[in-house]
């Protein structure tokens, strides 16, 4: 082992060579992975079958959406229809949510946690 050492000190006294080669050995296997995972990706993309996969449904199809749209004017009025074709547009598009105040709504609470007087030890009386 120290044969070896000392023949790399003198012929490479700065050690570039041996940077060299595991920068070069690190950034190969990175770009091995990287390929790897790619191949990986497109496979679980395609599933199981070995075909690229259909584009996905944007909602429902049309006899559907034609039979729930003379159902509900049968039963209601053309503003339930209305409200509820909007309510399924927005949940198909995951289009719905919640904007968020900047402040936190929930009241703090005491708990034996965050009480000073059971956080700190007590001298004890002499």
């Amino acid at each position: 082992m120290t044969a070896g050492a000392e023949r790399m000190a003198q012929t490479d006294p700065h050690g570039l060579t041996l940077s060299l080669i595991a920068v070069t050995t690190v950034f190969t296997a990175l770009l091995i992975l990287y390929f790897i995972y790619g191949l990986i990706g497109k496979a679980s993309r395609r599933g199981l079958g070995g075909s690229a996969p259909k584009a996905p449904a944007k909602g429902m199809d049309n006899e559907t959406a034609a039979a729930i749209a003379l159902a509900l004017e049968a039963e209601c009025g053309l503003e339930v229809e209305a409200a509820i074709a909007l309510a399924l547009e927005l949940h198909l598009r995951n289009a719905v949510h919640d904007d968020e105040p900047g402040f936190i709504t929930i009241a703090p609470h005491g708990s034996a946690w965050s009480d000073k007087s059971l956080t700190f030890r007590k001298t004890p009386v002499k």
